[in-house]
């Protein structure tokens, strides 16, 4: 598992991730089933989270259009990538 946070020193964060994960690729799974296939899913709780699930092969293209994520913000630092996630949304 990857993400713009260093879950291999959280396990928290780590084992968070691996459940999301594996709960988005099962609502993906019977998405597909009900509505054909599709290459990106997505679902807004009415709070305004947001969860975009897709192939890997999609990320870079879909990653570059996302402002705060198109600028070369290091991975390392997480919490100024949460902040431009705040002033964006």
């Amino acid at each position: 598992m990857e993400t713009n946070m260093n879950a291999e020193i959280h396990e928290e964060l780590k084992n968070k991730g691996q459940i999301l994960i594996d709960a988005a690729y099962e609502f993906w799974k019977i998405h597909q089933k009900l509505c054909g296939p599709r290459a990106v899913v997505w679902l807004e709780a009415s709070d305004g989270h947001f969860v975009l699930f897709t192939r890997s092969e999609y990320r870079q293209q879909i990653m570059s259009k996302v402002e705060c994520f198109s600028e070369e913000t290091p991975l390392e630092e997480p919490f100024v990538m949460q902040e431009k996630i705040k002033l964006i949304s």
